[in-house]
């Protein structure tokens, strides 16, 4: 017989087995189903008797309570007998549904187990005896003459024959409820039967007829069915997939197109059956090289991928990543082609902007590979590095082998640059300045950043981002030196003396009897030279005075040295000069050397055709006198030059203590300013801040003024330093910043988009010490339902720059999501290369450098670095003490974002202030 006959046997033998199969389980089904009914039914039929076992325990628990409320209160009979008339029907009508049941399954119950016997016997007898005393007691509550003690009586006798009664119809449910488990365990035990039976007769007949069968017709149709399934698969993949999916025949004519190309391109199928793809996806704007690759592998009948730009059926521009791959029959004759293409628009759009962002990016940029070499670089890496990019991704340039100095002077090898040290550890570099020397010969310092970088294939490398901060470290060498040295006479300044006053303090406690002296020098009269010949007379002046004091002071003297070289005095201010003479014996020692040095100053000075006669009044503090620190020393040393002033001038005084008079007036001003602070003296002003842009106003700035019952209005200069060494600050900071913030709620509510935006209140070094400062803004935030970001708390740049505590303070505060400002920026010790390690959202330009920025180069030139390297730090800049619209348009030129002083808006009270905000012009929203 032949495979297709031995195929078509098997088919019969297969179907009349499979028939036979169906029959006998049939009848298996049917009997088990009309078991497991006749179970089910019994069951049920128990768990319904146990149900209503149930409810009669439950009105036996009922007549129980009514037997208790009886016995408790007899004289309600009407009612209690009527309760427990209706209680007792109930009782006997349940009871009655019990029996017909058991009735019903009185067989079972006579066979099932002897303790089911027993129940049902145990509680008839017990309801009867329960009903039996229910009607005593109904007949006792239905005589009207019945003493209410022989019904309280017979109310306990019932509920005493409760007990039985309800012990036996919870036996009875108990033992109906055992009796339906096991009719369940039955009717499960017979089902696993008929199951078992089903299996072993579907064994039987597999392995007698199915099983032979099947393996002949199987053989014969395994191929077909393994090419079906394969094709089945193909299908669903292809159907399925986000990625669109093309066949073409040998022409490149579309033969079949996946649902993903209709949503991709917009052409349905049927527009696209019969068409080359080239001819309805092409692009005028597509790379010609691309278009000719492509054109070129399909005339080749040959396999490509590359990207390549389509357009939509709409127009749209479409980015394709395209796989071609030739289609061959079972003799490999070519029969056309697959091409599977994935939308990659987005991640050719992404690298598009990035790359602009790169190019456009002020920052220098490079990019190196896992080996280290240079494999991107933007232009402003080409202008820093004085390379052109070519240059940069060549050989003799892959791993940045220049001459490349720390910041410590020493020279950094290849292996310890940023990049390669970020390479091994996989720890990106922050903030390490280097010097690179470029090819002409000149040197740039470069700030350089790091970051690991890892793609989607698992390829590491680093991306180095660095400024050039050659002219901000000029700058910084020019701060430091002008942090030592006083400009204008280039005598050493105040932070000088005072370490040269502490090292000879700590030198005359590790010596007994070495002794020294501090000369507090000011010339007198010198505001009228400066008032009436001007300030380049006194500034000459100045600097005849230091060129005296150099060469009157002795190399014996030992005045102000510094590291043991030539002697030197000191200027600490205006026409203050500081000497500090050293191993002085005695005060004859010193006064020796005052009246030298008075003599040598009180000689006319020749300034150009002016004659200026000037003389000094010194105040002197021996080592005898010296307080404990050089500060204290240098303020005694001023208070006996007053003192010498007062005496009348061009003399000597030396210090006792009793010179203390300017203390006492600081401790008057400090018992004052605790009235104030009691009885409400002081209060806040508001000073705009405005857009320099626009010119609108973006918010304002809390002052504090002290309004004195005698005296008037007191500057903050004379009371704010005073707090500060009283312990008051805080409490007046608090004040501010309280009352600074319930106005500002004030102002939304009332002046709606005419209010300001950002309230600014400044913070002291006191405050920004007390742990409970970051609680107190927020509770005050809260109170006041002020969002985080419009308030901004200013601090100086020392107070930035303090302990661990005060910057984690700071950074509480911008956890808050407040804003911080760094105030009079550039007065204090804070660089530019430093600027990014605070954590502050603004920089406000000091007064002292916008006053003079159109005159003074170099303060221009201050101010423009300070606002680039704000801009590139995502920081915002201010403008202090505007004043005329000359500045104002210059720091506009500079890019500095907002203004602040007189020529906006001077200080106000709030009312004030509130009026000007409705006289301004609305802020576009948004």
């Amino acid at each position: 017989m032949s495979a297709d006959g031995l195929a078509r046997q098997g088919s019969g033998w297969l179907r009349w087995s499979l028939y036979l199969s169906f029959v006998l389980l049939a009848a298996l089904v049917l009997v088990q189903a009309a078991v497991s009914r006749h179970l089910e039914r019994e069951r049920a039929a128990d768990a319904r008797s146990a149900e209503m076992a149930g409810q009669q325990a439950a009105l036996a628990l009922d007549l129980w309570r009514q037997a208790a409320l009886l016995g408790a209160s007899p004289q309600d009979k009407p009612g209690a007998a009527d309760a427990l008339r209706d209680t007792l029907a109930l009782s006997r009508a349940n009871a009655l549904q019990v029996d017909e049941a058991l009735a019903s399954a009185s067989t079972r119950v006579l066979d099932g187990p002897p303790a089911l016997s027993r129940s049902v016997q145990a509680w008839q007898a017990a309801r009867e005896r329960l009903w039996y005393r229910a009607e005593a007691v109904l007949g006792l509550l239905q005589g009207s003459e019945v003493p209410g003690a022989d019904v309280a009586a017979a109310a306990t006798l019932l509920q005493g024959d409760v007990e039985p009664a309800l012990t036996s119809a919870l036996a009875l449910a108990e033992q109906l409820h055992a009796h339906a488990e096991l009719q369940r365990v039955e009717q499960w035990s017979l089902l696993a039967a008929g199951a078992a039976l089903a299996l072993l007769t579907l064994g039987l007949l597999s392995l007698a007829v199915v099983e032979p069968t099947a393996r002949a017709v199987d053989r014969q149709v395994k191929q077909l069915a393994a090419q079906g399934a394969e094709l089945e698969r193909l299908a669903l993949v292809a159907e399925r997939t986000h990625t669109m999916v093309l066949l073409t025949d040998r022409d490149d004519r579309v033969l079949w197109a996946n649902e993903a190309f209709t949503r991709m391109s917009g052409f349905t199928l049927a527009e696209a059956l019969g068409r080359s793809p080239g001819a309805f996806l092409h692009n005028p704007a597509a790379a010609a090289d691309a278009v000719a690759r492509l054109r070129d592998s399909v005339a080749r009948h040959a396999g490509v991928r590359l990207e390549v730009l389509c357009a939509t059926r709409d127009g749209r521009d479409l980015w394709l990543d395209v796989d071609v791959q030739p289609l061959h029959d079972a003799g490999g004759v070519f029969s056309g082609f697959v091409s599977v293409s994935t939308d990659i628009t987005r991640q050719v759009n992404d690298r598009t902007r990035m790359a602009t962002l790169l190019a456009a990016l002020p920052a220098g940029v490079l990019v190196h590979s896992a080996g280290g070499e240079i494999v991107d670089a933007n232009r402003a890496a080409e202008a820093m590095l004085g390379r052109s990019r070519a240059e940069l991704l060549a050989d003799v340039a892959t791993r940045w082998r220049w001459d490349v100095e720390r910041d410590d002077g020493s020279d950094c090898p290849a292996g310890e640059l940023p990049h390669a040290r970020t390479l091994r550890s996989g720890v990106g570099v922050r903030g390490e300045t280097l010097g690179v020397r470029l090819p002409d010969g000149t040197q740039r310092w470069l700030l350089v950043n790091t970051e690991p970088l890892a793609d989607a294939a698992g390829s590491h490398g680093v991306l180095t981002c660095f400024v050039d901060v050659t002219e901000t470290r000029r700058l910084n060498e020019q701060l430091r030196t002008l942090a030592r040295t006083d400009v204008l006479t280039g005598l050493p300044n105040r932070a000088m003396v005072l370490d040269r006053v502490q090292r000879a303090m700590t030198h005359a406690r590790r010596h007994p009897g070495y002794g020294f002296a501090v000369l507090f020098m000011d010339f007198d009269r010198f505001k009228q030279v400066n008032d009436l010949l001007g300030h380049t007379v006194g500034d000459a002046l100045l600097r005849q005075i230091a060129e005296r004091l150099d060469t009157t002071l002795r190399p014996g003297d030992a005045v102000a040295r510094v590291a043991s070289q030539l002697p030197m005095a000191a200027r600490v201010g205006g026409d203050e000069f500081v000497v500090v003479l050293e191993g002085m014996h005695g005060s004859d020692d010193v006064g020796a050397v005052t009246l030298r040095l008075l003599a040598a100053l009180a000689q006319p000075y020749t300034i150009g055709p002016h004659t200026v006669q000037s003389g000094v009044s010194v105040g002197v503090v021996t080592s005898a006198h010296a307080a404990d620190s050089a500060d204290a020393v240098l303020r005694d040393a001023d208070t006996a030059m007053y003192e010498a002033k007062r005496a009348g001038r061009g003399r000597c005084v030396f210090f006792d203590s009793s010179m203390h008079e300017r203390v006492a007036q600081r401790l008057a001003i400090e018992d004052d300013l605790r009235r104030a602070l009691r009885d409400d003296e002081l209060f806040v002003v508001y000073q705009p801040v405005v857009d320099l842009a626009d010119g609108l106003p973006t918010g304002v700035e809390a002052l504090v003024r002290w309004h004195h019952p005698q005296r008037g209005l007191v500057p903050p200069e004379e009371f704010i330093g005073v707090a500060e060494e009283a312990g008051l600050i805080e409490a007046i900071g608090a004040f501010v910043l309280r009352s600074a913030c319930r106005q500002f709620a004030k102002w939304q509510a009332a002046l709606g988009g005419l209010a300001p935006r950002q309230l600014a209140v400044n913070l002291s070094r006191v405050q920004l010490q007390e742990p409970g400062l970051v609680a107190e803004v927020r509770d005050l935030l809260e109170e006041t339902g002020m969002p985080p970001q419009a308030l901004q708390l200013e601090v100086t740049e020392r107070q930035a720059a303090q302990d661990e505590t005060i910057q984690a303070t700071l950074r509480a505060l911008k956890a808050l999501g407040v804003k911080l400002a760094l105030d009079d920026f550039g007065t204090g010790y804070s660089s530019l290369a430093c600027l990014h390690l605070l954590p502050v959202d603004t920089v406000k330009i000091d007064r002292s450098f916008v006053g003079h920025a159109e005159t003074v180069e170099h303060h221009r030139v201050l101010i423009e670095a300070t606002i680039r390297l704000a801009r590139t730090l995502g920081m915002t800049t201010v403008a202090e003490g505007v004043e005329t619209a000359g500045q104002a348009a210059l720091m506009r030129g500079l890019q500095c974002d907002r203004g602040q002083g007189w020529l906006f808006g001077r200080a106000m009270p709030a009312g004030e202030l509130e009026a000007w905000f409705r006289s301004q012009p609305a802020r576009p929203a948004g």
